[in-house]
């Protein structure tokens, strides 16, 4: 199983102060056994290296950044505009899990671009960001994308403004996808989690029910 932590958009410290003690105290639970095997970070992580040290400490191979529209002014500009993995299957089939901020679809947040996007770069997944708002959506042409929101909860023009992440798992050995979005819950300030399940068949991604 191939395991990624979805996550962006910090904005620390012009939108928000410093990362939520719950979300610090899940993301180390989540990692105490088994570290996650890739962290992608959807950008704007604006000025707070010691996020980075801290995603690094959960993440076994590599953390994934691009470079969010903020951070063009404020800090991480050398990031690229686009990263991927490729995951191969047992089957020998490959998927493709692209990364983006966002910033170049307008209206923020439109699916029919990020899906256009997604084919044309050839991602069976697109994980993005800048929207603040988290997101799982399956397209009609079998492509998955994902935005896991702020994980600070910060401020934008349609932001949710609940501090969020998503993990990803991916089995090789089925084909499965299995997505968990965690979240703050704005009435108990507990963390709360929703679980969402796929499967990879024939170049596409359908619900698994």
């Amino acid at each position: 199983m191939v395991r990624i932590l979805c996550i962006g958009d910090s904005h620390i410290p012009n939108r928000a102060k410093e990362l939520p003690k719950k979300i610090e105290e899940k993301l180390s639970e989540l990692t105490r056994d088994l570290l996650f095997d890739y962290t992608f970070f959807t950008g704007d992580v604006v000025n707070f290296p010691s996020i980075l040290d801290f995603l690094n400490s959960l993440t076994k191979r590599d953390v994934f950044i691009v470079m969010g529209n903020m951070d063009y002014y404020f800090g991480n500009k050398d990031a690229p505009l686009y990263q991927k993995l490729d995951i191969v299957f047992n089957n020998k089939q490959k998927l493709t899990v692209g990364l983006t901020h966002g910033a170049q679809i307008s209206p923020r947040g439109d699916l029919n671009q990020l899906e256009t996007l997604a084919i044309e770069r050839n991602y069976q997944i697109l994980v993005s960001g800048h929207t603040h708002k988290e997101e799982i959506n399956l397209t009609k042409d079998g492509i998955l994308l994902i935005n896991p929101g702020s994980v600070t909860g910060a401020w934008s023009f349609v932001a949710s403004k609940i501090p969020t992440f998503i993990e990803l798992d991916i089995i090789e050995s089925s084909e499965q996808i299995n997505l968990r979005l965690y979240q703050i819950d704005k009435l108990s300030r507990e963390i709360t989690t929703a679980t969402f399940y796929y499967i990879f068949q024939n170049n596409q991604i359908s619900r698994n029910y």
